[in-house]
């Protein structure tokens, strides 16, 4: 990432088109994304997607401070004076962030004279869009973000799960305030609405020798209801956290193992795929099990399937359990 820094750098003294410098950008990422197999390898469910997440922050961090040096070159104001923030939000917020998922980005502002802060938010999401990266973006202001999680139960369960990434620490404190109102409002009717909305998910995709590992039964999503209907009620910042009368140390150990192994399930099954796949298809099952260090035999492609769907009734037992 030096390297890339260097060469940016230079362009920017050279007074470089943005698309010049996105170029630059695009094949880091390119570069990057044909090693990942090489990381998945030597990483842990959760620890390659934290992995994955720390990187694209990383290219966010450099993409804002282009943005920053080209808006007022050496005449540049503190971040912290500048009156926008970028902001992680869903699975991306979590730190769990899948690599073919879409990155989900929002960029809070105040429109302050003088910082033409609008002008900079299109800057960052021109580089964005010219990297190719798979981005889904939002753009309000710290006064919007109440009425705005009102409109849907699907923004308001993204906004609880935000997470800083760079710009205004003054910001981010004002966002964090806007967040608190949300975790508080309706609390009871956003819980009903995601017990609603998880009861069709399953009826949907009910538990099969193909299961979808996000949304079906057993899935992520079930795991992250308990997460969500936590942090509304107690502001928990994991399920680990949550009183000790809901989650018992035996489950947990039991529930965190059988969705650590989930966790590298669905990173192999993107990586096998090259693409964002939630359905774990029996066509690719062998390349699958093989990249989790699986034999290439009917065995041990059977003790996979077993394994996973193992770990997926694991997942919805607690998750049941801990919402009652």
């Amino acid at each position: 990432m030096d390297d890339v820094k260097t060469e940016i750098e230079a362009l920017l003294y050279e007074n470089a088109a943005d698309f010049e410098i996105a170029k630059v950008l695009k094949k880091e990422i390119k570069t990057y994304f044909d090693t990942l197999e090489e990381t998945f390898a030597t990483s842990g469910g959760k620890d390659f997607l934290v992995k994955h997440t720390k990187k694209i922050d990383s290219i966010l961090k450099l993409i804002y401070k282009i943005a920053k040096r080209e808006m007022f070159e050496h005449y540049a104001p503190m971040t912290n004076s500048i009156p926008l923030a970028l902001v992680a939000l869903g699975s991306y917020g979590r730190e769990q962030l899948c690599v073919h998922s879409d990155i989900d980005l929002m960029i809070v502002y105040k429109e302050i004279p003088g910082y033409n802060s609008k002008e900079m938010i299109e800057k960052i999401l021109y580089i964005l869009w010219d990297t190719g990266l798979k981005l889904g973006h939002r753009v309000h202001t710290v006064e919007e973000l109440l009425d705005v999680s009102r409109t849907d139960i699907t923004i308001k369960t993204a906004l609880i799960e935000s997470r800083f990434i760079e710009g205004s620490n003054f910001i981010w404190m004002e966002t964090q305030n806007a967040i608190s109102q949300i975790r508080h409002d309706n609390v009871k009717e956003f819980i009903d609405l995601k017990l609603k909305e998880q009861a069709a998910k399953h009826t949907k995709y009910p538990i099969t020798m193909e299961p979808n590992l996000k949304d079906g039964a057993g899935g992520f999503r079930d795991a992250n209801l308990v997460y969500w209907i936590g942090k509304v009620l107690y502001n928990t910042d994991n399920i680990k956290s949550l009183p000790a009368d809901i989650i018992k140390e035996k489950e947990y150990k039991s529930f965190r193992i059988a969705l650590e192994f989930l966790f590298r399930v669905r990173s192999a099954l993107h990586l096998v795929s090259k693409k964002k796949e939630d359905k774990l298809r029996l066509d690719l099952i062998p390349d699958i099990a093989t990249l989790l260090g699986y034999k290439m035999t009917q065995k041990d492609h059977m003790r996979f399937a077993s394994k996973v769907i193992g770990s997926i009734k694991t997942n919805r037992l607690y998750s049941m359990i801990w919402l009652e």
